[in-house]
């Protein structure tokens, strides 16, 4: 069984072998209390940079939890071509669920967009919610063994965001309405941008400006999908198409 895998909020690069680090109090109390590990017991800790550090528990008491340092694992399990998925918010529970999903899936960041038809989110709240995806996504690097985390952009409106962008030729967007499928469209050229629009799909207006961008419109099969399982499924061919180009 592998050893728990718990991130860093603080650089682990100038600690070498043999130092002892105090862990933040959350990994602690997971530590002490959910997994009842013990003195001496296997960690992995990652601080998100690149690589991992295997440790061993050496101290456990009511000021925490500290761990010892004993090697780097220059390791990375990234997948062969990063992508960037461009989602329109959507509910909270099922946005969650993409950024969560979306991380194990290998994408290498994720920019949150208000399109048209998007749930919308209060600008007071726009930054918390940015920092809760921001900590989905640290979580699922633990559990699937990434140490890059993923970049998790501010809230922007999907023109602003388009506006600003210099036209893409290697990007998609999906359209249930698209004659391309996407594994046509990724044979002939891998995209490393995945625009997706929230229920009820982008307006013409938007698909206008997405096309003026570079966006090719693709489909995924025959039916029309929810905007959480279109991105998902459209993150996992990918992952398996660019492994048998």
């Amino acid at each position: 069984m592998s050893a728990p895998r718990f991130h860093c909020d603080f650089p682990l690069a100038p600690h070498v072998a043999g130092a002892e680090i105090e862990l933040a109090a959350a990994a602690s109390r997971h530590i002490a209390q959910s997994l009842r590990m013990r003195i001496g017991d296997a960690v992995t800790l990652f601080d998100g940079g690149g690589g991992e550090y295997s440790a061993f528990i050496s101290r456990i008491d009511r000021r925490g939890v500290a761990v010892r340092i004993a090697a780097f694992d220059p390791r990375d399990r990234e997948s062969s071509h990063p992508v960037t998925l461009a989602q329109s918010v959507i509910a909270s529970d099922m946005m969650d669920l993409v950024v969560r999903k979306a991380v194990e899936l290998g994408v290498r960041a994720i920019v949150p967009l208000h399109a048209e038809r998007s749930q919308r989110i209060p600008e007071a709240r726009g930054a918390r919610r940015a920092l809760h995806w921001r900590q989905i996504a640290i979580a699922a690097c633990e559990q699937c063994g990434r140490n890059l985390v993923p970049s998790i952009a501010d809230v922007v409106t999907l023109d602003e965001w388009m506006s600003d962008r210099h036209p893409e030729n290697d990007a998609i967007v999906l359209d249930a309405d698209a004659t391309t499928p996407l594994a046509v469209s990724a044979r002939a050229r891998m995209p490393s941008l995945v625009l997706v629009g929230p229920e009820g799909g982008l307006t013409d207006a938007e698909r206008k400006h997405a096309a003026h961008r570079g966006f090719i419109p693709v489909r995924l099969g025959a039916s029309v999908l929810r905007a959480e399982t279109a991105a998902l499924a459209a993150l996992a061919a990918l992952l398996v198409l660019q492994d048998v180009r």
